[in-house]
């Protein structure tokens, strides 16, 4: 988010227009805080120096509940219009881009850019952040498979992705994972032990499973009737089904000593990747061209390496579908 704001400041400024950063989303849009500053500030060149190679986001974000009231949404746009703003890019994800929409929908000319690690917005092709998240995950990865071979043991690694499983995806196939588990697909943890199980049979002494955290909704197993069946597994929680539990499951099914890590928000933070630089500063540019020729209502995105847009009303309901191609290269390569 650092580097698209950078882009979007910079290129504003290149184009004869005067920046304002707002805190904290729309928490700063609405003026919340006791003091102006913890609200936004005028924006300068400077005032994104030394920021593109910085993780997170120096002017913060919160969620805003209370922005699903038309009448704060109302208050938004008094408060821009007060200030004399004339345009406002939104940088986020499903949440940013549905108050966005409000905002357009208000007659207030938006432009929305998709950051969010989760690549679930189905008219670009890439997200904001996605790509650092996958290294991130891939890293973590690595050095589990380690451990996992020295111990001869199966490792299941959740990653983040909400309802999407584009991260557990790519990142199994970068890493050479054995299985990967998401949402968009129906499971069974007897699948699971079943590959582990011919895994061990065949002479591996690791075994990888990449977990999407959303993916325990699309999960087909009876889990009652498995844990009756084991006295090892009569902690296991039904209503709360969490990745420890399924190896817990998995190990019981397969006889073979299994164990989960979640890797949570280390796939967050850190420096972006150059490719998570450039396409913020592509997008964040382009952002701020489309406001300076009156276009607005829209979000931008990328498709084969060129810019794209498209209404922000179409682009926030669009979810990602899970790639077959990748799926299918994931259980041959295996």
């Amino acid at each position: 988010m650092n580097a698209t704001v950078r882009a979007v400041v910079r290129s504003a400024l290149q184009n004869d227009m005067s920046v304002v950063g707002f805190k904290r989303g729309y928490n700063g849009v609405l003026m919340r805080s006791s003091t102006q500053t913890d609200d936004f500030q005028m924006m300068t060149a400077r005032s994104v120096s030394d920021k593109i190679h910085r993780g997170g986001t120096f002017l913060m974000t919160a969620r805003c509940l209370e922005f699903k009231n038309r009448d704060y949404q109302e208050k938004a746009v008094s408060n821009l219009r007060l200030l004399g703003v004339e345009g406002l890019v939104c940088i986020g994800g499903d949440g940013t881009f549905h108050g966005a929409n409000a905002l357009a929908e208000l007659g207030f000319p938006v432009i929305g850019i998709p950051g969010t690690i989760d690549n679930d917005l189905d008219y670009t092709e890439a997200t904001i952040g996605f790509d650092t998240a996958l290294n991130t995950a891939c890293d973590c990865v690595n050095r589990i498979r380690e451990t996992s071979d020295s111990h001869e043991r199966a490792s299941i690694i959740t990653v983040m992705g909400r309802n999407c499983g584009d991260i557990a995806v790519n990142t199994a196939l970068a890493c050479g994972a054995e299985v990967v588990i998401i949402p968009e697909k129906p499971w069974t943890v007897e699948e699971l032990a079943d590959q582990v199980r011919w895994g061990v049979m065949k002479g591996k002494r690791s075994m990888i499973m990449v977990f999407a955290e959303g993916a325990v909704h699309s999960l087909k197993s009876d889990v009652n009737a498995i844990c009756s069946k084991y006295e090892s597994l009569s902690d296991v929680s039904t209503r709360h089904l969490s990745s420890s539990q399924i190896a817990m499951m998995i190990e019981a099914l397969s006889g073979h000593e299994t164990r989960a890590t979640v890797l949570g928000y280390t796939q967050r933070g850190g420096s972006p990747t150059a490719a998570d630089r450039i396409l913020a500063s592509r997008l964040g540019a382009y952002a701020v061209h489309l406001l300076r020729d009156d276009q607005a209502g829209l979000a931008v995105g990328i498709r084969k390496g060129e810019l794209i847009n498209a209404p922000i009303h179409e682009a926030m309901h669009g979810r990602q579908s899970a790639n077959e191609e990748l799926l299918n290269l994931i259980n041959e390569l295996s």
